[in-house]
């Protein structure tokens, strides 16, 4: 047990930082006029039919069996990360400046952390707890939103929260999932699959087959790469790791793709961080060997 919570730690920390790749393809996919839900479309499908196909390569077609009375957890996990987590972050963004949006979505761990105790019944811990104010610290650090005295509105700020909001009904619904014995990689697939069937109606499906009738092997590799990076991998790592430890702890665990985008930022584009950034990243990981230091005494 204790060498299988080492490896949900490793897979939570792996997806995290996998999450961290998203800003790069965003970046390309958007300099080919691609909206955000088109984005997500694209890596969800490919995402969906990749594992539909290993499924039938490894003869293993009982992954696709679910009971059709928890179709609702499946429903929600497609909906949650693919409409409500990625639409209200694109508005977010929108409205917001990109480093105050980055840290209205990481206020999901405070909502997992919340949410979890009264449906699941995971304890809220001091350890958690504070490993939550120092993760949130962190990626205020590392956002940059402390530096720029940004303006912004209320309903901006709503918007921004209804993003880490979105990003926490996910995880409370893969965990409805796992506890009803499905096999992470069935959550996956239908994640994929519903997700994608979400974003379809909002796709530009001429502006997707026209850039790649245009540079056909450019466009495979940047979706394929991205469908990998953002979607596939992570989205699997990140469920295995959730069967291995609470809800919450996951949630935290995460929140480490702040620093990931950020070296990712300096690698690519030469975006050299800060003092105050570095100090975030020291928080954040500070915050993850907290949270994984010694068994934790639930709150009075």
């Amino acid at each position: 047990m204790q060498n299988g919570g080492k490896i949900g730690v490793v897979a939570v920390l792996a997806a995290g930082c996998f999450w961290g790749t998203t800003g790069i393809f965003v970046r390309i996919l958007n300099g080919f006029g691609y909206s955000p839900l088109t984005i997500v479309f694209a890596r969800m499908a490919l995402a969906f039919i990749i594992t539909a196909i290993a499924f039938v390569i490894m003869r293993r077609l009982d992954l696709f069996r679910i009971r059709l009375k928890d179709l609702w957890c499946f429903v929600g996990t497609g909906v949650s990360s693919a409409i409500l987590l990625n639409l209200f972050l694109s508005l977010s963004t929108e409205m917001n400046t990109l480093a105050l949006a980055t840290v209205l979505l990481t206020t999901a761990p405070v909502f997992v952390v919340l949410l979890s105790r009264p449906i699941f019944g995971e304890r809220i811990t001091r350890v958690k707890v504070l490993s939550l104010i120092i993760a949130f610290a962190g990626c205020v650090l590392v956002s940059g939103a402390l530096g720029g005295g940004a303006v912004f509105s209320p309903f901006g700020v709503f918007i921004g929260v209804l993003s880490g909001i979105g990003y926490a009904l996910y995880n409370i619904m893969t965990r409805f999932a796992l506890d009803r014995g499905y096999n992470s990689l069935t959550v996956n697939v239908y994640s994929f699959g519903i997700g994608a069937a979400a974003c379809a109606p909002f796709t530009n499906f001429a502006l997707v087959a026209a850039t790649i009738a245009d540079d056909p092997g450019r466009m495979a590799i940047i979706l394929l790469l991205q469908s990998l990076f953002v979607s596939l991998l992570p989205y699997m790592l990140y469920t295995f790791g959730m069967k291995f430890m609470d809800t919450g702890k996951a949630s935290i665990l995460a929140s480490i793709e702040t620093v990931a985008a950020t070296v990712f930022g300096f690698i690519f584009y030469h975006e050299i961080p800060t003092a105050l950034c570095v100090t975030g990243i020291v928080l954040m990981l500070f915050a993850v060997v907290l949270l994984n230091y010694k068994p934790r005494e639930a709150l009075n």
